[in-house]
């Protein structure tokens, strides 16, 4: 090290001038001196009174260097572990070269300290140094509310459970980071009068395992926006309670902040205008040094995270808001703000422009379903939701996983079978937690029911006002005991706290405002118009409850509640309104209809004459093209699919993704599906580019042993293609555009001998595009039986039987002449640019000629024909249906005559035929 002669008084003395500019967290640096007894108490509070932080420093730059060496050691031994966490992120390559040359001279308080040679000193408290004691105190504080807050939440999940066996704790989820999405591009899909392809629509799948992101990277990463974004249940509030478990476990070498606001329970948040009244009035105040806690965390924001878990929207006029001036980085520019938020709270003006690390909840996959319910059922529970496609689905959803769990979890129930809707499980839930609670209170089974009516009246108002927090509630203490709610206490005054309920989750609150809807029949009809109207849309998430409600099957359920009647008499109108509802409003421009939505809505409501009615409206026409389809959408199509009786379905999964749990249900519904060509090309695309082992079998029942492949597809596509092979021998049907990939021609080649047949589909691109693959086939398999001696022409010319093959018996004279005049001709082109003689080995090809020769000579150049010709081992007949009337032309046609048997000229009139012998010439 440089200076290393230098003693530690000399070394401060020297730097005095520079140190006095510059040097920052004086505070930290005070009370640390005072703690190894270099200042005493009086020295502390005089350097206290001092001036401005020039002064300051000055003053405790005299005194350590009056107290000599050893007070100078120590001095810069703070120094040097305190500016490890104030070091500056690097300047960018911008901020380097626009700066002038008297800051690039500017002293450097950190080469400085490094250029002092400290002695081995292990017993030095590090973790001492990092700040203020009551910082670290305060640090400690909020670790232990985080995980009070982590914990709380498994304590409310678990209160559903009737197996208190059960240890709920975080099961790995699907977190994928496909990048920001501009807000502008989320739309939905329509269902158009055309039945055309419609707009992607960006939702969440279930992808398979693989390597993700987790909370524990999130927290480790620099960047400093992170946006969670999923649907309903699908864990992004699990996420940031791992992170701040994890937070809370971590050591206490570094000074850190982490700050976690559930907008759901504090909706007031946003008028909140001081960062002080934030962090320490809304979630945690310190014991002590208020202020002092506050400049720290102002000094090192780059150390803070803040949290804003179930964000709906966040007004853009709101200027003073402390929250919205984090959101925008006004305040604590180098803070990590986590928002967490539903996918169409993508499109709040806040976060239109907000440049961020994007992360997709997808909820669990296969493996994180298993995980979790094996964890939480007995093995014989395990296995039934294993056989039951429907729940298990339902399961990737982690909110409905639980419900799933708490279902099956109870014992002594005579159900005959176990729940397969949402709707069902909810209501099973709420029946258990009131049987439960009617044997823990002296209040009777009716006054319970009375509570519930009250708790879906108050749920519906919350929602109808874009709002989770149940304000005016009368029965609270009665419907709190249902463990679906989380009882807070909010602060409204120095001396009063005002009880405060929000339910577990959204899906939970609208389920119960569906139970207040169904009370007056005007008021659903009123909810499905509702639905349509801008500012409302957020009330369809009641209708698939609705639906449920409506299911026959769970009429004893709601006996209590709403009188069997009354349900019977609703259930007569309101399917056929919704889907004349929904699908009526795709005449006007402005309507936007999500086809999945209904489907799921039928699927709660178990009615097949539902499902027909919308089969029906789409004239038995399902366009899903451009979706993305998770296990449940693909249950509750199939659901809809399933329920058609004499007719076909004709279905359109153009550029559809599907997972593999999710195509089982659909390859299930096969046998009700109209079958064409472009329908089994996007089956066996989806199939084939899914991971995982598919029923290949039932595909080829559907398509009648037909493997159809586009030709200008991925490798992975080839790759998996070769597993259908190996089941059996499949005709092979090509789809061709104006693309062809290699990975396509060496499939066709190395797997020629399980191929029973080769054929080109009839809406399959044009002539040209087919001609040139079977081309390059030709010439691939020439080459390669001349390197290998491996007689692949032959077969590959037998698997070529379809009638519009060339070489098929049975194919036009034009379409083979011209084929092998088109192939003579790119032989001999590309043994021209690369040497590649393979027209020995395509010899026996064109040998295979038809009997008559179909040619327009006015097309073509005649001595293309007049070398075939010479390669026949016969005289051929010659139909010419068009000739040049070049002199250089003619005479190469004169040159074919002696290996013709046979010249027909055919003009443009069918009548006019012209047929010399060559014996007559």
């Amino acid at each position: 090290m440089a200076c290393t002669s230098q003693s530690a008084v000399q070394y401060v003395r020297r730097a005095k001038p520079k140190l006095v500019g510059t040097l920052k967290g004086l505070t930290v640096i005070v009370e640390h001196l005072y703690q190894k007894d270099v200042f005493s108490e009086e020295e502390v509070s005089k350097i206290k009174t001092a001036g401005d932080d020039f002064d300051k420093t000055r003053e405790i730059v005299n005194r350590v260097i009056k107290k000599g060496e050893a007070a100078c050691y120590e001095f810069l031994r703070i120094i040097d572990i305190t500016r490890k966490r104030r070091t500056e992120r690097p300047p960018s390559f911008l901020e380097i070269t626009a700066s002038d040359s008297s800051s690039r001279d500017k002293f450097d308080l950190n080469y400085w300290i490094s250029c002092f040679s400290f002695k081995d000193d292990t017993n030095m408290d590090v973790t001492y140094l990092q700040g203020p004691s009551p910082c670290h105190r305060y640090q400690q504080k909020l670790k232990f509310k985080a995980q009070k807050i982590s914990e709380r939440s498994w304590t409310q999940s678990k209160a559903v459970l009737f197996n208190k066996q059960s240890s709920l704790s975080y099961t790995s989820l699907v977190l994928d980071t496909p990048g920001q999405a501009s807000a502008s591009k989320i739309k939905k899909s329509k269902i158009k009068k055309s039945r055309k392809l419609r707009p992607k629509k960006l939702k969440a799948y279930i992808p398979e395992d693989k390597h993700g992101t987790s909370p524990s990277e999130l927290l480790q990463t620099y960047e400093r926006k992170i946006l969670l974004v999923g649907k309903p249940g699908t864990g992004k509030t699990a996420v940031v309670h791992q992170m701040l478990k994890l937070w809370s476990e971590k050591d206490n070498k570094d000074l850190d902040y982490m700050f976690y606001f559930d907008m759901r329970e504090a909706p007031n948040i946003t008028e909140v205008h001081k960062l002080e009244d934030l962090l320490f009035s809304v979630f945690c105040e310190p014991d002590e040094g208020n202020d002092e806690v506050l400049e720290n965390i102002k000094n090192n924001d780059d150390s803070v995270t803040i949290i804003f878990d179930g964000v709906p929207n966040v007004p853009s006029t709101s200027t003073q808001s402390a929250v919205l001036e984090l959101i925008q980085k006004t305040l604590l520019p180098e803070a990590k703000i986590i928002i967490t938020c539903r996918p169409e709270g993508e499109s709040a003006d806040f976060l239109l422009d907000w440049d961020c690390l994007r992360v997709e909840v997808k909820g669990f996959s296969e493996q994180g379903i298993r995980e979790y319910l094996s964890k939480n059922l007995s093995e014989d529970h395990f296995n039934k939701v294993l056989c039951n496609l429907e729940l298990f689905s339902l399961c990737h959803v982690p909110m409905y996983a639980l419900m799933v769990v708490a279902c099956f979890s109870f014992e002594g129930s005579d159900f005959s079978a176990h729940p397969c809707t949402v709707t069902e499980i909810y209501l099973n839930i709420l029946h258990f937690c009131n049987q439960r609670n009617v044997s823990k209170t002296s209040e009777n089974e009716s006054t319970k029911w009375d509570a519930i009516l009250s708790l879906s009246q108050a749920a519906f108002c919350a929602t109808e006002g874009k709002n989770v927090s149940l304000t005016s509630l009368p029965k609270l203490d009665s419907c709190a005991n249902l463990a679906i709610l989380s009882k807070l206490l909010i602060q409204i005054s120095p001396t009063v706290k005002k009880p405060l309920c929000a339910f577990l989750h959204y899906t939970v609150q609208e389920f119960f405002a569906a139970l207040w809807v169904l009370k007056d029949p005007e008021k659903t009809r009123c909810v499905l118009q509702k639905c349509l109207v801008q500012g409302s849309k957020h009330m369809k998430h009641l209708v698939p409850f609705l639906c449920g409600l409506l299911n026959e099957k769970n009429t004893d359920l709601l006996e209590s509640l709403l009188p069997p009647q009354q349900l019977r008499d609703t259930s007569g109108w309101f399917f056929k309104h919704l889907v004349t509802t929904f699908v009526g409003c795709s005449d006007s421009e402005d309507c936007e209809v999500d086809l999945m939505f209904l489907c799921q809505c039928l699927y709660e409501s178990q009615s097949p004459d539902a499902c027909l009615c919308l089969l029906d409206k789409l004239d038995y026409c399902i366009d899903v093209s451009g979706e993305t389809l998770d296990p449940q959408h693909c249950c509750v199509l199939a659901y809809v699919i399933s329920q058609s009786k004499e007719r076909k379905i004709e279905l359109n999964l153009e550029d559809t993704t599907v997972s593999k749990q999710g195509m089982r249900p659909l390859l299930g519904c096969l046998s009700k599906l109209q079958r064409s060509d472009s329908l089994s090309r996007q089956l066996w695309t989806i199939s084939l580019l899914t991971d995982g082992d598919m029923d290949y079998v039932s595909l080829l029942d559907f398509t009648e042993n037909q493997l159809h492949l586009p030709v200008n597809s991925e490798k992975q596509l080839y790759d998996r293609a070769v597993r259908v092979l190996q089941k059996r021998k499949v005709k092979v049907c090509l789809h061709c555009d104006h693309r062809v990939c290699q990975s396509a021609s060496s499939f066709l080649l190395h797997h020629l001998p399980h191929i029973h047949s080769l054929s080109f589909c009839q809406s399959s691109g044009n002539l040209s595009d087919q001609t040139q693959l079977l081309m390059n086939l030709f010439i691939v398999a020439a080459d390669r039986q001349q390197r290998t001696g491996e007689k692949i022409l032959n077969m590959l010319s037998s698997v070529c039987s379809y009638r519009k093959f060339p070489l098929h018996s049975n194919s036009s004279d034009k379409y083979q002449s011209d084929f092998l005049l088109d192939l003579y001709s790119h032989v001999k082109d590309c043994e021209t640019k690369t040497g590649l003689s393979v027209l020995p080995s395509l010899q026996p090809v064109f040998q295979s000629a038809p009997a008559v020769w179909s040619i327009n000579l006015s097309e073509r150049k005649t001595s293309i024909l007049l070398e075939l010709l010479k390669l026949q081992p016969e005289k051929k007949r010659v139909e010419l249906r068009g000739c040049s009337h070049e002199e250089s032309e003619v005479r190469s046609l004169l040159q074919c005559l002696p290996f013709i048997s046979q010249l027909r000229y055919t003009t443009r009139s069918s009548h006019n035929k012209v047929c010399l012998s060559m014996n007559e010439c």
